[in-house]
């Protein structure tokens, strides 16, 4: 069995982690149609709405405001509404030949210019009062097109830059306004091509600007974003500033001020806005929340900004399209890459006076916005529970522990790619695109679902009291090696008796104890000191598998609190039987069906196949069947030893690289990088019980190198190299769990 090779999203893929996300996306272009394609996201934009979580332009907007926004929507909207948008596109922007040319920087700028051109053909900007602007190519355009549906929900003028031919085909068979801005590829340049295309991006931000003086403002972000809520109160209470960028602080409690109350109708909120006022205060040491005065590390994050169109923001865009293209600024002193996000860093801290004495206010009024770049830009910081990252999002949670609903958020810190970033959408809600089928509506084969318990916490707990019996706790990271081995053979064993029923599994929530980070020193304490959260926290599906390899594989299976979701129909969430695991096989297993007690059977630990099938067989016409009880190990033999085979060596390929990453860093010591986590046995070796199994230390603890610091890392106290040998601590030890 060989893994699939994509050639096209492989330039994106060097980092098992994400922290600043492009517009990672998938090669498969979604050819269900766009109609069939947003009915789910229709549904929930209607719940949402129902709920006033979803709110027309008029009820953020004055009259005045909110008339020529509805206006000009209504005109991009025919646009839009054109099957022939992405032919139009080629029309209005031939390509720039960049064959043999040395004159790179002319020939993107011509490009630019040409994009700007077919921008004006497509749409009269100078009657809106915001612009929402995006770029991909047909490998992402999966999450363009879920970006653009989004942004549709929210009512919102939009275009959508494209870097290639393909993706303007694709946008024309969706009926989506996009303008060729292709500013070459990567063999049309023997030196830097990912900063010419940012440079060519950039530009297209400024000549667009620069053309519409009546634009009041332009909002840029990256295609891995999801719009939830309008984001124009927000901007218009804000006046002061000239130039809008979120960041890649993961603490609201650095991140404060959040919010105007106005946006969070929710009292609530409102409490929380006016506390988190109060903290916003220097000597808060949280790194990448370098932009608040007394903390460390400028992580100000491209993905997502917004422009006000004032001389001062023109002059700061021109100067950062220079610098992506000037030899002499093509690696910073450190020797790093200057790439778009990295070149708005540097030139924000022009003078070196943000690293040398942190950043300064523009004023009292407005105290998140900040004087950079010489002084001359008033940059206002996106807040973090609003405008929120992957981590804030979607491992904290934050926004909705404290009642409210971020307005959009950026696919960062994740893993596994666009694989990673669409199952975390998925769960929220926030992908869009899927087909009624998906869902359960629509025509077709009825959805039948099993869902299952996940009872990780109560096992964690009494594993750790059996093995840490005494004042000692067991540590944060063993309880999640345990807590990550039970949730594994957990989905295992749902996984197959799914298959076996014509089913697909629905995950329970996650838990997990650990959090995982590319830096290593995440095992001094297993949180993210820069984060707002505590273990255990629920955590999302990549964090325990290897998506890109399960959605390879095409496993039917669906998202924990897809039951939830309003595009599910009620006929689906409400027919629903119990499936009950006992401690042992019943005297009477198979009970007739009107000697059940309501809608429940059992089953037991180590059936087979066939007796599970005739089990269920009194309830198979359910919807959804709910397993109950201890989920490891409760699956015995499969009838059909090819098939057993067959899932055994599916299995074997999705356990790759389930793991717990990273204990190194940097290019050495690689072998020593992930820690495995235990893994059920395979259908072919028979059956036997599942128990918690015991941990040691890993055979490598003593040759790790110093390079990187990595010998240092081996003894952090989180590290089983280090609570596992520690003298003395014999209780790991213990018992059999």
């Amino acid at each position: 069995m060989s893994r699939p090779g994509d050639a096209a999203a492989a330039a994106g893929r060097g980092k098992r982690f994400r922290s600043s996300g492009g517009g990672g996306g998938d090669a498969v272009t979604g050819g269900a149609g766009f109609l069939a394609g947003v009915a789910c996201a229709l549904l929930f934009a209607l719940w949402k709405h129902a709920h006033g979580e979803l709110l027309v332009p008029s009820a953020l907007l004055s009259s005045e405001v909110s008339a020529e926004f509805n206006t000009s929507a209504a005109a991009v909207g025919q646009v839009r509404g054109s099957a022939t948008a992405g032919t139009d596109a080629r029309k209005a922007a031939q390509p720039v030949n960049f064959t043999g040319t040395k004159d790179w920087t002319s020939a993107v700028t011509a490009a630019a210019m040409a994009a700007a051109d077919a921008v004006e053909h497509q749409i009269d900007v100078d009657s809106l009062p915001i612009l929402f602007l995006s770029y991909g190519n047909a490998a992402y355009f999966n999450f363009v097109h879920n970006w653009a549906v989004s942004v549709q929900q929210i009512g919102a003028p939009y275009v959508i830059g494209s870097f290639d031919d393909a993706m303007l085909d694709l946008c024309a068979n969706h009926s989506l306004p996009c303008v060729r801005a292709q500013f070459a590829t990567a063999d049309d340049f023997r030196t830097n091509f990912a900063a010419f295309r940012a440079m060519g991006a950039v530009l297209l931000v400024l000549e667009i600007l620069e053309r519409h003086p009546k634009l009041p403002l332009l909002v840029v972000s990256d295609s891995d974003t999801v719009w939830l809520r309008q984001p124009w109160t927000y901007f218009d209470q804000r006046p002061a500033a000239d130039f809008f960028i979120s960041t890649d602080c993961n603490s609201i409690e650095a991140s404060a001020p959040c919010c105007g109350v106005q946006q969070l109708h929710l009292a609530q909120a409102q409490a929380l806005a006016l506390q988190m006022e109060d903290r916003w205060q220097p000597n808060n040491p949280l790194p990448s929340c370098g932009h608040i005065p007394g903390n460390w590390g400028f992580a100000f994050n491209t993905g997502l900004f917004a422009v006000r169109n004032r001389p001062a923001s023109r002059r700061f865009l021109r100067e950062w399209v220079d610098m992506l293209t000037d030899p002499a600024k093509e690696k910073d002193q450190h020797g790093r890459g200057v790439e778009d996000q990295l070149a708005l860093n540097l030139l924000f801290d022009a003078d070196g006076s943000m690293e040398t004495h942190g950043t300064k206010r523009a004023g009292d009024d407005e105290p998140r916005t900040i004087l950079v770049y010489n002084g001359t830009l008033r940059v206002q910081t996106l807040p973090v529970v609003l405008f929120s990252g992957g981590h804030v999002a979607f491992v904290q949670r934050t926004p909705w522990k404290h009642g409210m609903q971020p307005i959009v958020i950026h696919m960062t810190y994740q893993r596994w790619w666009s694989d990673g970033k669409r199952a975390r959408l998925r769960e929220f809600g926030l992908w869009h695109i899927d087909p009624p089928a998906y869902c359960g509506a629509g025509p077709g084969a009825p959805l039948k679902l099993l869902t299952y318990e996940n009872g990780v916490a109560e096992f964690v707990e009494d594993v750790a009291k059996q093995r840490y019996p005494g004042a000692v706790e067991m540590p944060l990271f063993y309880k999640m090696w345990l807590a990550m081995t039970y949730q594994i053979a957990a989905f295992r064993d749902a996984l197959a008796a799914a298959r076996m029923l014509g089913r697909a599994v629905v995950l329970p929530t996650l838990w997990c104890w650990c959090d995982y980070d590319e830096g290593p020193d995440i095992l001094q304490t297993c949180i993210n000191p820069s984060a707002d959260y505590a273990v255990p926290f629920r955590c999302p599906l990549d964090y325990m598998l290897d998506l890109e390899i399960i959605d390879w594989q095409q496993l039917n299976y669906r998202n924990a609190g897809f039951l939830d979701l309003p595009q599910v129909p009620a006929s689906i969430r409400n027919s629903r039987a119990v499936v009950q695991i006992a401690g042992a096989k019943p005297a009477d297993p198979f009970p007739r069906a009107a000697s059940l007690v309501g809608d429940a059977v059992t089953v037991w630990p180590g059936i087979s196949q066939a007796d599970m099938q005739r089990v269920i067989q009194p309830v198979e016409s359910v919807a959804v069947l709910e397993l109950r009880g201890f989920v490891p190990g409760f699956l015995g033999t499969w009838t059909d030893a090819g098939q057993a085979a067959q899932f055994d060596e599916g299995w074997a390929w999705s356990m790759g690289e389930a793991r717990w990453c990273c204990s190194s860093w940097g290019p050495h010591d690689e072998e020593y990088r992930t820690l495995n986590y235990a893994y059920p046995q395979l259908f072919k070796d028979g059956w036997q019980p599942w128990s918690a199994p015991m941990m040691k230390p890993p055979d490598w603890c003593d040759e790790v190198s110093e390079h990187g610091g990595n010998r240092r890392f081996t003894t952090l106290p989180q590290h089983p190299c280090k609570f596992l040998r520690e003298p003395g601590d014999a209780a790991a030890g213990r018992g059999a769990g």
